[in-house]
């Protein structure tokens, strides 16, 4: 529902834009769907360390700033079966919900337009393991920071279709009420983009 409330709030800005000449022609801006894969760090998360991943990548500033202020939405999640050797066949689900926010460059002058961008990150992170003897739920959230880099072609004047690569470092508590136990909530991300840019 989160998801939905921030994708909503970012097609209203982009329609603003859209049906204000004057505003177009003073600013840039790119909304962009991600679609891809996100690696964790195959200890913590196994048997779901490979995730595929959703998002809404936002920029947007004046046009001749250096570079513009970017919001990005993106959730992964995936389930998959295990067999504990003392309890048995089990199933585990995990999902992350990230936002990141922070700065853009990219570069116009070319038919490819190259990216970078970099920032805070907070993550939301829940493991859950359903197995014989119950289910266990475990939930938190962290913060930390991200980068990023990809490559980017304008077709027909205000389409996007390019292809996006980032880091993400953020470190969670999954453990029980009585045993801490830190795990990286973060990870590689890598995935296409397709969206409109003005």
């Amino acid at each position: 529902m989160r998801v939905l409330r921030t994708a909503l709030l970012l097609a209203a800005i982009v329609w603003s834009l859209a049906v204000s000449g004057e505003v177009r022609a003073r600013y840039h801006g790119d909304l962009n769907v991600f679609a891809g894969q996100k690696w964790f760090q195959q200890r913590d998360w196994a048997p779901v360390a490979e995730q595929p991943q959703l998002g809404l990548m936002f920029s947007f500033g004046e046009e001749r700033a250096p570079v513009h202020f970017s919001i990005d939405v993106l959730f992964s999640k995936d389930k998959a079966d295990f067999v504990d050797p003392v309890l048995g066949p089990g199933r585990k689900e995990g999902s992350s919900l990230e936002y990141a926010i922070g700065v853009r460059k990219t570069w116009r002058n070319w038919a490819t337009c190259p990216h970078l961008g970099g920032g805070a990150d907070i993550v939301t992170a829940r493991l859950d393991t359903m197995t014989s003897a119950g289910s266990d739920k475990r939930e938190d959230r962290g913060y930390g920071a991200w980068i990023e880099a990809g490559l980017s072609w304008r077709i027909a004047g205000h389409f996007n279709l390019g292809i996006d690569a980032r880091y993400t470092r953020v470190d969670v508590d999954l453990g029980t009420q009585y045993v801490s136990d830190d795990a990286p909530a973060g990870g590689f991300h890598a995935g296409l983009l397709l969206g409109y840019g003005w």
